[in-house]
């Protein structure tokens, strides 16, 4: 069926996200509630086909993949999506910082009041920054403003000055990448409105300005990236990916245990643990033979081992960047860890040990209304719907409206319910017994 067009007025209150994954592909069409939530209207979701690494490589299989779903949402919503906010991941992501200056005195060279334009002069001189040249500046956040070289501000308009500076955190793409990616979205008739780093739209959906402000490193664990952002001060201060995942732990464990991908991915969502722990009985689960194959008896402390070690190189990378960042004293929020991959048992405790920080899962329950279509309170869920939040905060920067700040907006208050139905499918160490010598 053709979904029927909505009026004009109401969708200056609908917005649409499309979140192409390496393990899924969603489109999600909300619309803001009177009590500034959102509200999802329309949502489809499939498995992903052409993308690696947070990178589309086959545009046809990808497109396909993007069509079916912005068509079922848009049947769902009642809705044409003509235009997605789209996140975008890699390891051909970069980022850095830089540093630009405006004069700002006139002609009796005495200070000026700082305006708007004044800021976003400075602004489009910072997207001048030296990059690659097979690179595309992406986003172009200022991190701190200095008025005549002594004073700090973090928003300079409505003060005076004679000289205004910024200190840039720059993120780029490989062109290339990028034009793919909008080629694939034009191929199924919609429009790329903006492109967002992903670990920039997770943070969106889990962080509060009191994180930001205390110090906090939010760590996204996609299928095929690991995304990393970083805060302190309410000032963005570190980007990175890394191009490892909840896939590969699925690889190493098929190429491990000598099993079929799906059973693979079985075994981790069913009992997947990120630290090994002798136990001073054996426990055993048997895989159901396919076809030809034999019935196989798996050690869980195999399983264990294998995914621990992979866990664990991911994680020493992450802390890596965070050591990088140099402000890895400063963190006093500790780490967040969301994600598909974020919800293997005990990631918890190996993270802390790593890293040394206290570590809590993120869910992106905090701007979500109950919705009859869909639950998207989840981890996995958290970059789309920061890709949602991102459009309707920057609908309200130059107005009144609570969504201009993450702190501003109200809680839900429902983390029972939440924890409950996350760990379905899930199951602690007490229960594995449950499931020795039992088929799966």
């Amino acid at each position: 069926s053709t979904p029927k067009p909505s009026s004009a007025a109401s969708d200056v209150y609908k917005r649409q996200a499309l979140d192409i994954g390496t393990s899924k592909i969603c489109a999600i069409v909300a619309e803001k509630t009177d009590n500034n939530k959102l509200k999802i209207i329309g949502f489809s979701e499939t498995e992903s086909e052409g993308v690696s690494e947070g990178m589309i490589q086959n545009l046809i299989k990808a497109t396909a993949k993007i069509k079916e779903v912005v068509i079922k949402a848009s049947e769902m919503a009642n809705l044409k999506i003509k235009y997605v906010n789209v996140g975008i991941a890699g390891k051909h992501i970069r980022s850095f910082s830089t540093h630009h200056s405006i004069g700002l005195q006139n002609n009796e060279n005495e200070p000026i009041e700082i305006n708007t334009s004044h800021v976003r002069k400075l602004e489009q001189r910072s997207k001048m920054a030296v990059i690659p040249t097979n690179h595309k500046i992406i986003h172009s956040m200022p991190q701190k403003y200095t008025i005549d070289e002594d004073h700090e501000s973090v928003d300079p308009v409505g003060e005076f000055g004679k000289k205004l500076e910024a200190d840039f955190h720059i993120i780029s793409a490989n062109k290339v990448d990028i034009k793919i990616m909008e080629e694939s979205i034009r191929r199924s008739d919609i429009i790329c409105k903006n492109l967002i780093l992903e670990p920039i739209a997770s943070s969106i959906a889990l962080l509060d300005d009191n994180d930001k402000e205390d110090g906090i490193c939010l760590v996204d664990i996609g299928g095929g990236t690991t995304d990393i952002s970083i805060f302190h001060d309410n000032i963005i201060r570190h980007t990175a990916v890394i191009p490892l995942g909840g896939d590969i732990v699925t690889q190493d464990i098929k190429e491990g245990l000598g099993l079929p991908r799906h059973h693979a991915e079985a075994l981790k969502i069913k009992f997947g643990k990120a630290l090994y722990v002798k136990r001073p009985v054996k426990e055993y689960v048997k895989i159901k033979g396919e076809g030809q194959r034999e019935d196989k008896k798996i050690s869980l402390d195999n399983l264990y081992k294998i995914i621990e070690a992979r866990m664990e190189e991911i994680f020493e990378k992450v802390h890596q960047e965070i050591l990088n960042s140099g402000i890895s004293e400063k963190l006093s929020a500790g780490i967040v860890i969301t994600g598909g991959g974020s919800q293997l048992l005990n990631l918890k405790q190996q993270v802390k040990y790593i890293t040394g920080l206290d570590v809590r899962k993120g869910f992106p329950n905090s701007y979500l209304t109950k919705s009859e279509i869909v639950n998207l309170e989840f981890p996995k869920y958290s970059t789309s719907v920061g890709l949602l939040l991102w459009e309707f905060a920057d609908d309200n920067r130059n107005s009144d409206n609570s969504f201009k700040t993450s702190s501003s907006l109200p809680k839900v208050n429902n983390f029972g319910k939440l924890v409950t139905e996350r760990i379905k499918g899930f199951l602690k160490d007490d229960d594995l017994t449950e499931f020795k010598d039992e088929n799966l």
